[in-house]
Order: structure tokens, then C-alpha cells, then sequence
């Protein structure tokens, strides 16, 4: 799917690089692909409808009532967070408008021999997301560099996580969570379903005016050559997309790709 809805196999989904040991279904909201022209901007095919299981059925009316309301859960708590920048409660709302980007996995780590990591280090993408874990332990918070802590299960909790949005908006004083899954042991399997909140895709993320108190701890957001955040959400999420599946990338957004350079006479490979 050129919105990169559906099933992934273990293996199917990199992280810097690295396969990430799961499957799972990515479902976002459920919409029209977009009319798009030569002159619209590639990340346009982001939005469209989801691939759901037919033998399934009634994964989709549970899955899409779910995702309605963690949609009101989070912005009721994103309001909270603008409070504590002591921005007014509807600071960020011209950001996520009326079709935010709204995502959940539903995923399985299978405890298998070779399996090297879960999910790899990464921060995510939108303003929020939230985690509900099995008791299956895994899931690690990096606090400094390459210092991890574990994430442990709690019946009844939700992990919270700041994401990418946050940390470009508040100038870098949130500081969007680094965390990796450690896969289970062998013949153990991890279940989990994530739900993330983002902005529309024509958003363009601001700094906005922090209180001196809060700008003199902001250290600005934080730059990585190789991955670096982008204020142009739609440009944002795309980028993130494209890394972590190089074979949607290939089939839908080749015209994107570095094009390959030309076997010279005499060349292996």
C-alpha cells in the first residue's frame, strides 16, 4: 500500500538499518486517498484507505471506535501539555485541525532464535503515543546516551511517550522519547498495540513562545545528520516511512530514490 497500511512480516521493517524482529498490522485513519497531481507534494500518498484481514470482520469496527477514542484522550492531554508550557490549552490544536495523523500497531514479538532486536532505538514521529504492554517484558527508555532503563508492564497503564512534534515545538525542552524493544526469550512472544497521535499533513510546526523560565532550559531540537526533523510534518512522516520500508518505498515512491549509478566496464558486484 502506498500508505503504508496493512501487515508486516518479521524482519519486514528496518530501524536505523537494522530488521526489527515483529509482525503487526499499521492502521491509520480511515480516508480517501488524496487527488493528486504532478505538482503535489509526494507526501500527499500518505493518506488513504486501510487494508483490513477479511477473515477478520470485526477487527475494524473495534479497531476504528479504539482509534476515535484515543484520538479525544490524547488531545485532552496534549491540551495539558500546552498548559505546562503555559501556552493556552488549544495552542497546538491549528496542528492536528480536523484530520490529525492518527496510527496504531497492533504487534507481536516473537521470542526466536537470532533475533537481535525487537524494535531498534527510534523516537516517534507525531505529538504523542501511547502504549498498552502485555506482561511481557521489553520495552527500554534510553535516559542518556546508552544508558537504558527498563519500561516495566503495569496492569491497566498506558506508557506515554513525548514525540518528534513535541521537541520541535517547545524548542527542544520536551525531549521526544528514545526507546527500543529487547526481544522475548526464546519461545516467549510480546504482544502489544500502539496508538499515536500526529498533525495533519500540510502542517508546518512552529517554535513556540515559551515563558523565560522554560526557554532557558530549552536546548534546541536535536539534530542527527543521518535522521534529522523536519518542521514540514507531511515531509516528516514520509521520510520516517520510507527508511523503515524499503520495499513499499521501492514499489510506490521509486520516483523519490537515488537512482541507481550505471555498472562501469569491468565492475563486479
Amino acid at each position: 500500500s502506498p500508505h503504508f497500511r496493512g501487515y508486516n512480516r518479521p524482519g519486514a521493517e528496518l530501524t536505523r538499518g537494522q530488521p526489527d524482529w515483529r509482525e503487526q498490522f499499521d492502521i491509520g485513519a480511515e480516508r480517501r486517498a488524496l487527488t493528486l497531481t504532478v505538482d503535489s507534494p509526494p507526501w500527499g500518498r500518505l493518506q488513504g484507505p486501510n487494508q483490513w484481514p477479511a477473515a477478520l470482520p470485526e477487527l475494524r469496527p473495534v479497531l476504528l471506535a479504539w482509534q476515535q477514542a484515543m484520538t479525544r484522550m490524547s488531545r485532552t492531554l496534549l491540551g495539558a501539555f500546552a498548559e505546562v508550557l503555559e501556552l493556552p490549552p488549544a495552542a497546538f490544536d491549528a496542528l492536528h485541525g480536523e484530520q490529525p495523523n492518527e496510527h496504531i500497531k497492533l504487534i507481536r514479538y516473537p521470542g526466536e532464535h537470532g533475533a537481535t532486536q525487537g524494535v531498534g532505538p527510534h523516537k516517534d514521529s507525531g505529538f504523542l503515543s501511547f502504549l498498552l504492554q502485555d506482561s511481557q517484558p521489553g520495552l527500554q527508555v534510553e535516559v542518556v546516551p546508552d544508558h537504558w532503563i527498563d519500561a516495566p508492564p503495569r496492569p491497566g497503564t498506558f506508557v506515554v511517550n513525548i514525540g518528534e512534534l513535541l521537541e520541535l515545538a517547545s524548542n527542544g525542552y520536551l525531549r521526544a522519547t528514545v526507546h527500543r524493544v529487547v526481544p522475548p526469550a526464546v519461545g516467549h512472544d510480546r504482544l502489544s498495540i500502539a496508538f499515536f497521535l500526529g498533525a495533519q499533513l500540510d502542517a508546518v510546526v512552529p517554535v513556540y513562545p515559551l515563558p523565560e523560565a522554560l526557554a532557558r532550559e530549552a536546548r534546541g531540537a536535536a539534530t542527527d545528520p543521518l535522521n534529522p526533523l523536519l518542521r514540514e510534518v507531511g515531509w516528516n512522516y514520509l521520510k520516517g516511512r520510507l527508511r523503515s520500508h524499503p520495499d513499499v518505498a521501492q514499489r510506490h515512491y521509486a520516483d523519490l530514490l537515488p537512482a541507481p549509478q550505471a555498472l562501469a566496464v569491468g565492475d563486479t558486484y
